[in-house]
């Protein structure tokens, strides 16, 4: 019988309900709805309006999942199992595709035109690897790469491998070449950002490049880098040469003269005789100039440059030999030492020298056993191991300064700070050994004399004097003087548009009607000079005046991004000399990569295409492959 809700006997219908094990109509309700393709809890409700009728007064502590059906397992078994049998029934039904029609299984299976959309975004992708990861054109012939792509894509219909190095290429190069085109215009921006370069030359076996690399600050008070040409290089390198590259490559990018603000190259004299006769402001690589610093140190003593050259010895013998390398790290295993490997220091790279070194102190333990049981090889002695220690802690802070000034975030504003430590640093007392107290001697020396005209340089002085972190605390007594002027010298030479956004910030009150006309008449621009004058000059009076951020967690351009409308005169000249990075390291990681792009699978790869490579593997990461 039904149960009915009126019913007077509902009670005790609800405990005859519980002991039974018949298939009642409430009991087909229970387990029925398994087999409706319904939502998920649908089941859930109908077990509830069941499990309501058996459990009578004690539903509400019972009316969780796990009582439920532990109750129906108990008391209701047949209805368990069918309700169970369904359950499982109606999840695999759920879980098992649509039969797909005709017209979906031949689309599946059809090949795309090479003009869908679809197809095209594929060419790009592709391209798009090839540039980012250096991998040759080839690799689309590969069958691996063709297997894993039509697995994943069994639709795409591979084009040749000259498709994608012509047409594919130059499409994505074009299109890059637009966007980075408006980052760097001047068009339609409220103020033209001045720009600053670092440019360097590579040559290979059969390719001679020349990089050129812009930096400037945007409207936001972002550090903005990208990279412009990677040119293949014709001519002889002489300076004239290099001279006309460098402005048939501002001309194809519309940057006027008047734009540039700076630019960094290395020191070497075609390339300080081609900037110069470009008749742009040019200053040399401070990490190259430190590397030349060190170098003379290091030359300058003979007992460093022997135990130099032993120790390339020991890394040699170890680099060349797997028994000698095995046997060192069970040395190494046994005596409780990290199982590193000798390093081998690379001639052009100074702090290799240094992490060489390194490396070697921290296993001298394992190199004097090893040396004790092979005759043949020979170890440092205590008074060598003692000044290669000494070395170390003379050549660390170059380091540590080289790699700030390497950084990408770092502008001119920290090379005279920095020169100045590590002059302290010199002069400070040393350690006693003869060969130590020569080398930073001579290395003072050195850099006292490449970096002397630091501080007579307008753009150094005032980088640093417009950092929140330096401001005038590092700059001496008779550095000071001049700034004054050439503040107001550079507010002078801003174009009337970045003045105008300059007041236009500060909203000031305009000169009085009465005012204006009589400058009119009188044909004089000096009381709005003068004011203009009193404005900057206070301004920079407030600057000096306020506290320093913190060198290492502060932000100098985060600090003018917050302060640009309280200083609105000095903020335009700020991101004029903060633009400028101080080393040309970000051209020289530009071909860091182009050993990996001339591989021995595309040793054949043309100036252009090696160029059109370079430029979107740099630019592609930097955009984000947005463009």
């Amino acid at each position: 019988m039904a149960y009915s809700p009126s019913s007077s006997s509902s009670e005790s219908r609800q405990r005859n309900l519980c002991r039974c094990t018949s298939r009642s109509s409430n009991q087909t309700e229970l387990y029925i709805f398994f087999m409706s393709p319904r939502a998920a809890w649908t089941p859930l409700l109908n077990l509830r309006r069941t499990a309501r009728i058996c459990m009578g007064a004690d539903v509400k502590k019972k009316m969780n999942t796990s009582n439920l059906w532990g109750h129906l397992k108990s008391r209701h078994p047949l209805a368990y199992h069918e309700a169970i049998k369904k359950k499982d029934e109606m999840a695999l039904s759920v879980s098992q595709p649509q039969q797909p029609t005709l017209v979906q299984l031949f689309d599946a299976k059809r090949k795309w035109g090479n003009n869908d959309p679809r197809s095209k975004k594929f060419d790009k992708m592709i391209v798009e690897m090839i540039a980012t990861d250096n991998q040759p054109f080839t690799v689309v012939d590969d069958i691996g790469f063709r297997r894993v792509l039509q697995h994943a894509e069994p639709r795409y219909n591979f084009k040749s491998e000259k498709y994608y190095r012509t047409t594919v290429l130059e499409d994505i190069y074009n299109k890059v070449q637009e966007h980075i085109q408006e980052l760097v215009s001047s068009k339609d921006k409220e103020v033209e950002p001045f720009l600053s370069f670092t440019t360097d030359c590579w040559s290979g076996d059969t390719e001679s490049l020349m990089s050129l690399t812009c930096h400037f600050i945007n409207e936001e008070w972002k550090r903005q880098q990208v990279v412009l040409n990677v040119k293949a290089m014709t001519g002889s390198h002489t300076g004239e040469y290099i001279s006309e590259m460098f402005l048939a490559m501002l001309e194809q990018w519309h940057i006027p003269l008047e734009r540039v603000f700076l630019v960094l190259r290395d020191s070497g004299a075609n390339m300080v005789k081609g900037l110069k006769l470009a008749e742009v402001p040019d200053l040399s690589c401070s990490a190259h100039t430190l590397q030349l610093v060190i170098n003379e140190g290091l030359a300058s003593q003979r007992a460093i440059v022997d135990i130099i050259a032993k120790l390339k010895h020991c890394a040699t013998h170890f680099n060349h030999s797997i028994l000698a390398k095995q046997r060192l790290q069970k040395i190494q295993s046994d005596l409780g030492l990290p199982l590193h490997n000798i390093l081998q220091d690379v001639p052009t790279r100074w702090n290799s020298t240094l992490h060489m070194m390194q490396r070697m102190l921290e296993q001298k333990r394992a190199l004097n056993v090893y040396g004790g049981e092979y005759g043949k090889f020979t170890t440092l002695s205590a008074d060598q191991w003692e000044l290669v220690s000494n070395t170390i802690d003379t050549l660390a802070p170059f380091e540590e300064v080289t790699l700030e000034m390497s950084h990408s975030e770092s502008s001119i504003s920290c090379i005279i700070p920095s020169i100045a430590v590590l002059k302290m640093i010199l002069r400070a007392e040393g350690p006693s050994t003869r060969g130590i107290k020569t080398l930073r001697q001579t290395m003072l020396q050195s850099l006292e004399r490449r970096f002397a005209k630091m501080e007579d340089s307008k753009i150094l002085v005032l980088s640093t004097l417009l950092d929140p972190r330096y401001k005038a605390n590092v700059l001496s007594a008779a550095t000071r003087d001049p700034v004054q002027m050439w503040i107001q010298e550079e507010h002078s030479l801003l174009s009337p548009k970045q003045k105008r956004v300059a007041a236009e910030v500060e909203e000031r009150p305009r000169p009085g009607l009465v005012e204006q006309m009589f400058a009119n008449i009188l044909q004089a621009t000096s009381p709005d000079e003068t004011a203009q004058e009193s404005d900057i000059s206070s301004q920079l009076d407030q600057y000096l005046h306020e506290p320093l951020i913190d060198r290492k967690t502060g932000n100098p351009l985060e600090w003018w991004q917050h302060n640009a409308v309280r200083f609105n005169l000095l903020a335009p000249i700020a991101q004029k000399f903060l633009s400028a990075p101080p080393s040309s390291v970000p051209s020289e990681r530009v071909f860091s990569e182009v050993g990996n792009i001339y591989t021995t699978k595309r040793n054949r790869l043309t100036g252009e295409n090696a160029e059109r490579l370079c430029f979107l593997h740099y630019n592609l990461p930097l955009l984000k492959w947005e463009y």
